[in-house]
């Protein structure tokens, strides 16, 4: 036999409602957990540990470009400098939150010099002269930031941005 239409009802009517409560619990579930994850973004909270860590990777991949300069070898030294700027593009996050302007300045300075030494190794026909050129344009730009936000460590002798500096 058919059921009755009122117990059927009865029966829909209490599993809307527990969807309902399931709904809403997954929406607090779901909103806390966004929470949580905007808190672990290591970009949100850009550290001065999370800084130095980029920079150290930006400078060992600078290396790896001038060893593969100096070798002639352009589409390595191009590819490792891709790696080199994505890492220091990320270090003006530091910089904004510290509401230092002129080290952003610099900073953007030195993205275009990485950015002109780029051009310069994707020529067609690449001129090692121009790559010279552009590396020396690069370092100056590093070093001008380098003078100004670096310290390094008289005991341990690693670098690291210089004390109060950083409000």
């Amino acid at each position: 036999m058919w059921p009755d239409r009122r117990s059927g009802s009865r029966r829909a009517t209490r599993r809307v409602n527990r969807l309902r409560a399931t709904s809403g619990a997954a929406i607090v579930v779901l909103t806390a957990l966004a929470a949580n994850s905007a808190q672990k973004n290591p970009y949100r909270n850009y550290t001065e540990e999370k800084f130095v860590q980029n920079m150290q990777t930006a400078g060992r991949n600078y290396a790896a470009v001038k060893d593969f300069v100096a070798k002639q070898n352009y589409e390595s030294a191009k590819a490792q400098l891709t790696r080199a700027r994505e890492q220091l593009a990320i270090t003006i996050t530091f910089w904004r939150d510290a509401e230092q302007n002129d080290a952003v300045a610099l900073l953007r300075k030195a993205l275009s010099a990485m950015d002109d030494l780029d051009i310069a190794l994707g020529e067609e026909r690449t001129e090692p002269s121009a790559v010279a050129a552009a590396a020396g344009r690069l370092d100056t730009a590093c070093e001008s930031c380098h003078a100004v936000y670096r310290e390094q460590d008289p005991t341990t002798k690693a670098y690291r941005v210089k004390t109060g500096v950083v409000r």
